[in-house]
C-alpha cells in the first residue's frame, strides 16, 4: 500500500486500466469456460441416453440367451440323453443319443436369435455335440472354457472375444434334475457374434462404432478394431457412470460410461471433443487474440490519456516549486505566455492559479509601497506619543507622594491603575496563567471597589488546581467591566459579582456572573452576533471568544446566558489542567 501511494497519477491511471482489462477478461473467459461445462453436460445427456439404450438392448438379449441356456440344460430329451450317455457308452446307443442332443439343440436354436453362431455340448464322456459352426480353439482356451463352467456350478460364465476365437462365449455346467441329483453331466457351450447382435439390436455398425464394451481390461466390443493404446485408456470411473475428457491416442476425446447391471460390463461411448467444439476453440482463439489486441490499444490509449492528464498538473507543480523557491519574477513572465489551455478541471484549476499568482504579485507590490507608508507614518506617531516610562514614573511619583501624605486609597488606586496600564500596554505573552489573570482582576476590582464601596459585593472562588491552567489575557478583565457597567450601575443597590471556576464536560470553565438585572433573548442574540457595540476598554465579548478559539481550538468556546431580573453569566470554555503536573508557558 505504501508503494502504491507513492506511485505518480499515470501509473496509478495505468493500473487500473490493467486491472480493469484483467477483471473483464476474466470475467469473459470464466462464462466461455462456464458454457463449456453447459455444453460437456448436454453432450452427457445425449450419450447417456445412447448408452442407456444400447446397454439395455444388449442385457435383455444376453438374458434371452441366459433364458435359452437354462431351457436347453433342463430339455427333458436332452436330460435323458445325457444321463444315459453317463450311464452306457456302447457305440450305437451313444449314437442314437447323440442324435437326439443334436436335433433338440437344433429346435431350440432355430427360434433364438441370428446372432448365436453355435451351440456345442460336451457330454460326460468328452464328446461334443453341436449345432452351427464348428469351434476350432487351441487347448489352452478350451480347459479354460470347461474350468470356467465346472467353477460356476451351474452359473453362466463369460468368455471374451480373442485371437482364437472372436466370439463371445458363453459356458455352463449341465446338472442332472431328474432325480435331482445335480450331478454333473455336461457342458454347454454358446459362442455370440457380439458385433451381430450391437449392430441389429443397438443400430450401430461395427466399422464406424463409438460405442466400446468393456469387461475390465478385456475388450468385449468391437474386437480387434480398437487401438491398443485407446483400449488401455479406457478405466472406469467411480459409481455407475459418468464422463470425463481424455487424450486418447493423441486426440481429445468426451468419453462418457454407463456400467450394466447385469453383467457388470462398462459401456463407452467416445466422441472427438475437438471436431464437436471446433467451432467454438476457433471463436475462443479469436477471442483471445481480440483480447490481446484490445489489451495493447487499451494500454497505448491509456498511456496518451493518462499522459494528457498529468501534463497539465506537472507544469503546476514546477510553477509551485518556482513560488516555493520566492523566483516570482520568472513566474511572472511565464504567466504572461499564453497557452493551449483546455476548459476541463485541470485548465480551470491552471487559469485560477495563473490568476491566484498574478493577484499575489501585485498584491505583493502594493504592500511593498503600503508598508513604507506605514513605516513612515509609525515612525511620525512614535515621535507624538507619550514615552509610556515617563507616564509609569509619573505614577509612581504620586504613589509615593500619598504615601508620604497618608493617603492610602489614593496610594492604592494609583498602584492599580499603573499595574493594570502595564499590563494592557506590555504585548510579549499574549497567554498567561489563571494566577496571572487573577492578578489583574485584583487590581481593577481594587479600583472598583474605592469607586463603589459597599455596592460592589465581589467574590473569587477559583480553586488552586486550576491557576495554572492557560488563559488568553485580558480575559476576565473585560467581563468584570461588563458585569460592573450592565450589573452594577443601573441598579441602586448592591450587586453580587462572583468569578468561580469547575470542569464541566471535560472543559475547564471560568464562571463570571452578576445579579444584575439581566437582559432578554432578543438583546442577548445581538450581543452574540456583535451587533452591539461595547463600552469602556472596547473588548467585546465576540473578540473575547476569537482570541480563545485561535488559543485553543474551535471546541473552546464564551457562552452567554441571562434572564431579566435574575441576572447574567457568561462562561468561558478552557483546556482542563493537565493530570500530575502544572500548567506552564
Amino acid at each position: 500500500m505504501t508503494a502504491y501511494r507513492k506511485l505518480s497519477i499515470k501509473m496509478k491511471m495505468f493500473l487500473m486500466i490493467m486491472f480493469m482489462m484483467a477483471f473483464i477478461i476474466i470475467l469473459a473467459f470464466g462464462s466461455l469456460y462456464y458454457t463449456y461445462s453447459v455444453y460437456d453436460k448436454q453432450l452427457f445427456d445425449k450419450s447417456s441416453r445412447l448408452l442407456n439404450l444400447s446397454s439395455s438392448t444388449v442385457d435383455v438379449e444376453l438374458q434371452k440367451l441366459e433364458a435359452l441356456s437354462l431351457n436347453m440344460i433342463s430339455d427333458t430329451q436332452i436330460q435323458r440323453a445325457l444321463k444315459s450317455l453317463l450311464d452306457d457308452d456302447s457305440a450305437y446307443s451313444s449314437f442314437i443319443e447323440r442324435k437326439k442332443i443334436t436335433d433338440r439343440l437344433w429346435e431350440h436354436i432355430s427360434g433364438a436369435a441370428r446372432y448365436v453362431q453355435s451351440v456345442h455340448l460336451i457330454d460326460s464322456r468328452g464328446r461334443v455335440n453341436k449345432y452351427g459352426e464348428t469351434l476350432t480353439v487351441s487347448p489352452e482356451k478350451y480347459d479354460r472354457m470347461i474350468e470356467a463352467a465346472e467353477q460356476a456350478n451351474g452359473a453362466v460364465r463369460w468368455l471374451y472375444p480373442d485371437d482364437d476365437d472372436p466370439m463371445l462365449v458363453m459356458v455352463r455346467q449341465v446338472r442332472a434334475y431328474e432325480p435331482m441329483t445335480l450331478l454333473p453331466v455336461g457342458i454347454l457351450f454358446l459362442r455370440i457374434n457380439i458385433e451381430r447382435l450391437v449392430e441389429e439390436y443397438a443400430g450401430i455398425d461395427s466399422q464406424d462404432s463409438d460405442i466400446i464394451l468393456k469387461a475390465g481390461s478385456e475388450v468385449v466390443y468391437p474386437y480387434r478394431q480398437l487401438p491398443e493404446a485407446v483400449s488401455a485408456g479406457l478405466n472406469p470411473l467411480p459409481g455407475s457412470g459418468g464422463y470425463e475428457i481424455k487424450n486418447l491416442d493423441g486426440r481429445e476425446i468426451f468419453l462418457s460410461q454407463k456400467k450394466s447391471s447385469y453383467t457388470g460390463w462398462v459401456y463407452y461411448n467416445m466422441a472427438s471433443y475437438d471436431e464437436i467444439f471446433e467451432r467454438i476453440i476457433w471463436l475462443k482463439n479469436i477471442l483471445i487474440v481480440v483480447y490481446l489486441i484490445a489489451i495493447l490499444v487499451v494500454l497505448a490509449l491509456g498511456m496518451v490519456f493518462a499522459r494528457s492528464l498529468t501534463r497539465p498538473i506537472r507544469q503546476l507543480i514546477s510553477q509551485m516549486k518556482e513560488v516555493q523557491y520566492g523566483d516570482l519574477e520568472n513566474i511572472d513572465a511565464n504567466l504572461t505566455i499564453p497557452t493551449h489551455q483546455h476548459m476541463d478541471e485541470l485548465g480551470l484549476l491552471q487559469r485560477t492559479y495563473r490568476l491566484m499568482i498574478t493577484h499575489i504579485n501585485t498584491l505583493i507590490k502594493e504592500n511593498y509601497a503600503s508598508q513604507l507608508v506605514i513605516k513612515e507614518t509609525e515612525f511620525k506617531a512614535l515621535q507624538a506619543q507619550i514615552n509610556p516610562h515617563f507616564l509609569y514614573n509619573a505614577l509612581d511619583s504620586i504613589h509615593w507622594l500619598a504615601k508620604k501624605n497618608r493617603q492610602e486609597q489614593i496610594s492604592s488606586m494609583v498602584l492599580s491603575l499603573g499595574y493594570l496600564l502595564r499590563s494592557s500596554i506590555s504585548f510579549k505573552q499574549n497567554i498567561i496563567t489563571i494566577a496571572e489573570e487573577l492578578e489583574i482582576v485584583n487590581h481593577y476590582i481594587t479600583i472598583q471597589t474605592y469607586r463603589f464601596r459597599q455596592r460592589l459585593d465581589f467574590r473569587l472562588d477559583v480553586p488552586a488546581d486550576y491557576l495554572g491552567c492557560a488563559i488568553p489575557k485580558l480575559t476576565l478583565q473585560p467581563l468584570l467591566e461588563n458585569a460592573i457597567q450592565y450589573g452594577l450601575e443601573p441598579q441602586v443597590g448592591s450587586c453580587l459579582i462572583r468569578v468561580s471556576a469547575e470542569i464541566s464536560g471535560g472543559k475547564l470553565a471560568l464562571i463570571v456572573e452578576d445579579h444584575g438585572p439581566g437582559m432578554e433573548p432578543e438583546y442577548v442574540e445581538q450581543v452574540l452576533r456583535g451587533e452591539v457595540k461595547t463600552r469602556g476598554t472596547g473588548i467585546g465579548l465576540l473578540n473575547i471568544r476569537e482570541r480563545v478559539r485561535l488559543a485553543f481550538g474551535e471546541e473552546y468556546d464564551v457562552l452567554l446566558e441571562s434572564k431579566p431580573g435574575i441576572g447574567t453569566r457568561v462562561t468561558v470554555l478552557l483546556p482542563p489542567p493537565s493530570p500530575g503536573k502544572e500548567e506552564r508557558l
